[in-house]
């Protein structure tokens, strides 16, 4: 079977044993394109102990924390965590999911960070409603999107597109970091993420660690997280998957492997309808 079929994913895999992963992800709703994202990369997250995502979105102390941040005042409480993943975003999703399974899940970056970068967008009172808001959403499981539209990226057809068929590529991440103000401050949020990231595998190499943050941070021509990543001593290995089925429902373009990647030795068809899905 030719190679020309088989593309990159966006997973890239941290070689140490047991191994650990880092994951691409996009910031739009997870129903969109969670039942089209490869085996591969299914297998590793369902083999790890420990999720972490940029953000620890779904945790009510973060809220609290990012609150306090901003008021210097509101105080860390504890609260459920039990709540629906219906209509959540990609990222959120996985932490929910690996909850559900037992995991050890976290936030690669800070409320701080948050409030730092994200608190200027309204005033105090108007956070506290979006803040309650939220909490309310997750105690009855009605977690969705429009919570956090500030946040996410601008969700389309052909965003979604570009994603499944694995699309993204240093180029087109280079080209958003010149026309939109959302990448200002990535080269600092890679340092950040890829120093905690070492932190956490420095910890125990028994862990499993599944890394999912934003694909926009492991592409483009600078010093990316996977760049930085590697000057800390860490070899990583970009992944390969085979997608017929996917191929034909998104007409993505049929690409030759790109470099890096690993090719698999064989490569077995899979059946109609074969795809993992969480419930």
């Amino acid at each position: 079977m030719s190679y020309k079929t088989c593309s990159c994913t966006y997973l890239w895999r941290i070689e140490r044993s047991p191994p650990s992963y880092i994951f691409g992800t996009i910031h739009v709703s997870q129903e969109h394109v969670w039942p089209y994202i490869s085996k591969e990369i299914r297998q590793a997250f369902i083999s790890s102990t420990h999720v972490y995502a940029e953000a620890d979105l779904i945790n009510m102390n973060y809220w609290d924390d990012f609150l306090r941040c901003i008021a210097n005042r509101t105080p860390r409480v504890e609260r459920s965590t039990d709540y629906s993943t219906q209509g959540a975003l990609l990222d959120m999703y996985l932490i929910m999911e690996a909850r559900r399974s037992n995991k050890t899940t976290g936030g690669l970056e800070t409320p701080e960070y948050l409030c730092e970068h994200k608190g200027m967008l309204a005033n105090l009172k108007t956070w506290m409603l979006i803040v309650d808001k939220i909490k309310n959403r997750m105690k009855t499981g009605t977690f969705e999107n429009e919570t956090l539209n500030n946040f996410e990226m601008n969700e389309t057809e052909t965003l979604r597109k570009m994603y499944v068929c694995n699309e993204f590529d240093d180029e087109y991440i280079d080209n958003l970091e010149n026309s939109t103000k959302v990448f200002h401050d990535i080269e600092q949020r890679d340092e950040n993420i890829s120093r905690r990231m070492h932190s956490l595998l420095k910890k125990s190499k028994k862990n499993r660690y599944f890394f999912a943050v934003g694909a926009g941070h492991l592409f483009g021509t600078r010093k990316n997280l996977i760049a930085r990543l590697t000057t800390y001593g860490h070899k990583l290995t970009r992944l390969c998957t085979y997608q017929n089925l996917i191929l034909k429902k998104f007409g993505c373009k049929k690409k030759k492997m790109m470099g890096g990647c690993i090719k698999p030795k064989v490569v077995l068809k899979r059946k109609k309808n074969s795809f993992i899905t969480f419930k």
